[in-house]
């Protein structure tokens, strides 16, 4: 277990000493300063955040790491500039609880995966329930997605993410294929199947990174080519259904600019692109109530990926 957190850290005053504090590298780079040397720059990351750290004496360095390696991490913290400054680090050889770099969703992940089962059972056409049933029953593909985050950064952010997140948006899909005239069936199963190419985009250990594969291409391309295998080895899937349910993997993301190879054309598609597009927020928004609510202000700082503040009013009676 460990002793030292990252919201711990940035508690600290000033000037006090961080002393074999256990951290994963969550990024690494090497920058210069005014007067043009150059000093490395980590940031450390655990279950609670991420913090800042700087290496201006390159000789403090024991050995070449790689981000997601565990450290054990000497220093000095600012909270003038929000980081540590660091003279001693060297790669941990002591016992991981992964459960301590990355957090898990509260929900049971093997009822979550058994309500998406049933969900893709639901699905009367017999080429797409042959499709979502075939993916979801590959014992290797369940034991990967019912642990996989849904994203590097901002939202689901955590073991299990991605399936609590497919789950949700298959959800909302249900409720507004309720409300609209759409091909249900077409849109429960893009909804299950939306982000597939997320399990080649990410790696997850003790911190989560894109795989080489991930930033050349992205999740929407890796999916849709995934997919594409499935349908292939799927007598008589007819190509009007195929280039439907394919259409909704790479334009999901909504538009170009967000990472979408198309934008949605379909109302299939833009219903299932808005589900993601809510879940995704109302995780963010989630999280940083929670957050917020550790402050003493009503309203944060504004978050790039929402682009607003969070307002979270403290109960009446409290300061």
């Amino acid at each position: 277990m460990k002793s030292l957190y990252v919201n711990d850290v940035r508690d600290l005053p000033s000037g006090q000493t961080v002393e074999d504090a256990v951290f994963a590298l969550a990024e690494q780079e090497i920058r210069t300063t005014r007067a043009g040397d150059p000093y490395v720059r980590l940031t450390l990351a655990d279950r609670t955040g991420s913090v800042s750290a700087h290496i201006f004496d390159r000789g403090t360095l024991s050995g070449e790491y790689q981000v997601g390696d565990p450290l054990v991490v000497s220093g000095m913290f600012s909270r003038e500039y929000n980081n540590i400054n660091v003279y001693g680090v060297a790669k941990y050889q002591g016992q991981i609880d992964a459960e301590d770099f990355l957090p898990s969703c509260q929900r049971d992940r093997d009822e979550m995966y058994a309500e998406l089962v049933a969900a893709a059972d639901s699905v009367t056409n017999p080429h797409l329930q042959a499709l979502v049933l075939g993916v979801l029953s590959d014992s290797e593909f369940a034991s990967k997605f019912k642990t996989w985050p849904a994203a590097k950064e901002v939202h689901h952010v955590y073991v299990g993410g991605l399936l609590e997140h497919t789950l949700a948006v298959v959800k909302l899909c249900e409720a507004s294929s309720a409300l609209y005239a759409v091909n249900r069936d077409l849109l429960i199963a893009g909804a299950m199947l939306h982000d597939v190419g997320k399990l080649q985009e990410l790696e997850s250990g003790l911190v989560v990174t894109y795989t080489d594969a991930g930033s050349l291409y992205g999740h929407t391309l890796l999916g849709a080519n995934f997919l594409e295998d499935k349908i292939a080895a799927i007598d008589d899937f007819p190509s009007q259904l195929r280039d439907g349910i394919l259409h909704i993997i790479i334009s999901h993301l909504g538009r170009r600019e967000w990472g979408a190879v198309v934008e949605p054309m379909t109302l299939e598609a833009f219903l299932m692109h808005a589900a993601d597009n809510t879940d995704a927020k109302a995780n963010r928004y989630r999280t940083l109530i929670e957050q917020q609510s550790q402050l003493e202000q009503n309203v944060g700082s504004r978050d790039y990926f929402l682009g607003t503040a969070i307002f979270a009013p403290k109960p009446q009676g409290e300061s």
